[in-house]
C-alpha cells in the first residue's frame, strides 16, 4: 500500500491539487511506501483526542453487558447462543482483549483506535480525491462530531462499524485506481464483523462502480453467516418502537439519542449533526457540477450517507422496528467527506470559520462525554458512596436494571438483601435517578416511578419498618441508606 506524500499546488487559496495533478496520490511502482504527512497528524490527533479522558466516564447497561459477555468462554458461548450472535466477531476480538486487563479505559481502547482509524482513512480519501486540504477538512469535520467522542469511549462496536465504512470505501477508490481488489475483499468481508447493518453501506459501491460486484460478493460471506446466526434472535431490539422524528437523523452528532432529560449541550449537538449533513449534500450538488469526473463518487458518497437510515426507517414503520440512530453512525463519515471535498476548494478564512463554526457546536458535549455522567448513569460515585459506608452487617437492595453490575464493577457490595434471611439494621436502596426517592410528608422510601418488577422490594422494607435516612443523587441512580427502627413517618 502506498500513501505517499502528496505535491502541494502553489499560488493562492484557491488552488486545489487534484490527485491527477499530484502523482504522490498513486501508487508508483518500486517506490518506499511513505505515509502522507496530514493523514499520520490526523491519525495520532484523533487517538490521542479519542482516549483522553476515557477513563472518566462510569460504564453504561451496554457497556457492561459486554464486559459481562466476555468474562468467561462459558459466559460468551452462552450470550452468543441465547441472545447476541450478531455481535460474535466483537465479542470474540474483546474475550482475547480483555485477558490483557478489564480497566474501563483499555476495553474501550479498541473504539477509540478504529475512530482514530477511521480519521486516517477519511483523510487520505478525501486527499487522494480532491487534494489534501479536502481530506483534512473531512478529517476534522468527522472528527468534531461528539458521538465519535461518545462511541470512541464506549466498549461497544459502533466506531468499529465507522471504521470498517471508510475501509470500505478507500479499498474501493484503490482498487479502482490499481486494478488489485485483495485489500476490497477484505473490507466488505469485515464490515459485518463490525455491525450486520453496516452491510447498508455496499450498494453506494455500485453506485461508484460496479466492477466492484464480483469482489463484493466474494466478500459477502461473513454478513450471510451473521445473518443466519442472529436471525432467530430478532427479540434482541424489541425494545424498539417506531423511530419518531426527534430521533431520526443522517448524521449521529450527539451522544445519546433524544431523552426526556437533555443531556448538555443536546441542541447545538444536534444542530451540529443536521449541518453536516446538510453541507454534505449541498457539496454534493457543488462537486456534481463542477467535478464531472468524480459523479460517480459523489453520486456513491450520498447514497452512502443517506441508505442506512432510510432503510432502517422503512423497515421499523413497515415491519419490525430496528432504527436506531447509533446503527446508522457508519454513515455519518459521508458527509464529512462531501463536506471536506468542498471545503477543500474554499479559501483559508472560509475554511477556518466553517471548522470553528463547528468545533464550538461540538464543545459542550465533547467535554461531557468525558465526565463521569457522560455515559447517561454514573455507577461508580455511587459503589463508592455505597463501598465508603457500608458496615458489617448492611444489606442492598437493587430497585433498577443494571445496577448490580454496575456498582459491582466499581466496588464491593454488601450482600443483597433477601427478605427470607435476617436483614440486619441497615439497608441500602438503589434505584433510578428520581426526585421523589421518599413519599412526601414521611420518611418512607417511595414506590413513584419504580418498575413493577422492584415494587416488592420496597414493599418488604416498608413492611419491616424501615425508614429513609440519607439520600444520594447521582446522574441515572439514586441510593438511599434506610435504618430499622421507629415505623417510617
Amino acid at each position: 500500500m502506498d500513501i505517499s506524500v502528496p505535491g502541494v499546488a502553489g499560488g493562492g487559496d484557491r488552488a486545489v491539487t487534484t490527485p491527477e495533478q499530484d502523482p504522490g496520490a498513486h501508487t508508483g511502482r518500486g517506490r518506499v511506501p511513505r505515509v502522507n504527512a496530514a493523514v499520520a497528524v490526523m491519525t495520532a490527533a484523533a487517538l490521542v483526542l479519542t482516549v483522553a479522558w476515557s477513563w472518566e466516564p462510569s460504564m453504561w447497561a451496554d457497556e457492561l453487558a459486554t464486559v459481562g459477555s466476555v468474562s468467561s468462554l462459558d459466559v460468551l458461548w452462552d450470550t452468543l447462543r441465547q441472545r447476541d450472535a450478531v455481535f460474535l466477531p466483537y465479542y470474540v476480538l474483546m474475550y482475547l482483549w480483555t485477558r490483557l486487563g478489564t480497566a474501563d479505559w483499555w476495553v474501550r481502547l479498541p473504539s477509540a483506535l478504529t475512530v482514530a482509524a477511521a480519521t486516517g482513512l477519511l483523510t487520505d480519501l478525501g486527499r487522494r480525491l480532491a487534494g489534501a486540504r479536502a481530506g483534512v477538512a473531512a478529517g476534522v469535520a468527522l472528527l468534531v462530531l461528539p458521538s465519535m467522542a461518545r462511541f470512541g469511549q464506549e466498549a461497544r462496536p459502533y466506531t468499529l462499524a465507522v471504521a470498517a465504512a471508510v475501509f470500505s470505501f478507500w479499498a474501493l477508490h484503490r482498487a479502482t485506481e490499481t486494478g488489485r481488489w485483495g485489500r476490497y475483499v477484505l473490507a466488505v468481508a469485515l464490515l459485518p464483523c463490525a455491525h450486520l447493518f453496516a452491510v447498508l453501506v455496499l450498494p453506494a459501491h455500485l453506485v461508484i462502480t460496479r466492477r466492484c460486484l464480483p469482489w463484493l460478493a466474494l466478500g459477502s460471506p461473513p454478513a450471510l453467516a451473521l445473518a443466519a446466526l442472529s436471525a432467530g434472535q430478532v427479540g434482541q431490539v424489541g425494545w424498539l418502537g417506531p423511530p419518531t422524528w426527534q430521533n431520526i437523523v443522517l448524521v449521529r452528532s450527539a451522544i445519546t439519542a433524544w431523552m426526556p432529560e437533555p443531556e448538555p449541550g443536546d441542541l447545538p449537538a444536534a444542530v451540529l449533526g443536521w449541518l453536516v449533513a446538510l453541507a454534505g449534500l449541498a457539496a454534493a450538488v457543488y462537486l456534481w457540477r463542477r467535478e464531472p469526473g468524480r459523479r460517480a463518487f459523489v453520486a456513491g458518497a450520498v447514497v452512502w450517507g443517506v441508505l442506512p437510515t432510510a432503510v432502517l426507517c422503512a423497515v421499523s414503520f413497515l415491519g419490525t422496528p430496528v432504527y436506531n440512530s447509533r446503527y446508522v453512525l457508519a454513515a455519518a463519515p459521508a458527509f464529512a467527506l462531501l463536506a471536506g471535498m468542498a471545503l477543500g476548494r474554499a479559501r483559508l478564512p472560509v475554511r477556518l470559520a466553517a471548522l470553528a463554526a463547528a468545533a464550538a457546536l461540538a464543545l459542550p458535549q465533547q467535554a461531557h462525554a468525558r465526565t463521569a455522567s457522560g455515559h447517561q448513569v454514573n455507577y461508580r460515585d455511587a459503589a463508592a458512596v455505597t463501598a465508603a459506608g457500608a458496615r458489617p452487617g448492611d444489606r442492598v437492595a437493587y430497585a433498577v436494571p443494571w445496577a448490580r453490575e454496575g456498582l459491582t464493577h466499581y466496588a464491593a457490595m454488601p450482600p443483597e438483601m433477601n427478605p427470607r434471611e435476617a436483614m440486619g439494621a441497615r439497608v441500602w436502596l438503589v434505584r433510578e435517578r428520581t426526585d421523589r426517592p421518599v413519599r412526601p410528608g414521611t420518611s418512607a422510601p417511595s414506590r413513584y416511578g419504580l418498575a413493577r418488577g422492584a415494587i416488592p422490594k420496597v414493599d418488604v422494607l416498608l413492611e419491616n419498618r424501615f425508614a429513609v435516612r440519607r439520600v444520594w443523587h447521582f446522574r441515572g441512580v439514586t441510593v438511599l441508606l434506610l435504618e430499622r427502627g421507629t415505623p417510617p413517618r
